[in-house]
């Protein structure tokens, strides 16, 4: 019994995994493929620029754009990390979970019959946790 839900378990996250593996491979396709088509703009701009200013001040001029790009792409990155961050799933998780492993855990598990509920109950806020900070994409190695 416990081995078909393991398995159907198993079974599951390695499909979310292959799901969000494979966003994620598209996604970074996507990136490089804008990379690719910013250069080409960049280029044309310049000879365009080159065309009618001369190649020295066109140079100067792409060179401006990106720097100040740049400034504004480290200014957004500084307003995003000192940004009040929202509170964790995995803490909400558990405070929603106590009272049910409190029950379970108080409610007679003397008997076998007990423990294997004791266990299921386990299992099932175990995953409930794993599942939410998996799915929600909970960071744990930046501060709070």
């Amino acid at each position: 019994m416990l081995g078909g839900i393991g398995a159907y378990i198993a079974s599951e996250i390695s499909g979310a995994v292959r799901r969000n593996v494979i966003v994620y491979a598209l996604m970074g396709f996507a990136v490089l493929l804008v990379l690719c088509a910013g250069g080409y703009a960049l280029s044309a701009l310049h000879t365009v620029l080159a065309l009618r200013y001369g190649t020295a001040e066109a140079s100067l001029f792409i060179a401006a754009g990106l720097f100040v790009a740049a400034l504004i792409a480290f200014g957004a990155a500084l307003y995003v990390k000192n940004r009040r961050r929202p509170a964790r799933p995995v803490a909400a998780t558990a405070l929603v979970a106590a009272p049910l492993i409190a029950k379970l855990v108080g409610s007679g598990v003397k008997s076998r019959t007990g423990w294997r509920i004791a266990l299921v109950g386990g299992v099932v806020v175990l995953g409930a946790l794993l599942g939410r900070q998996f799915f929600t994409g909970g960071d744990d190695d930046d501060e709070a």
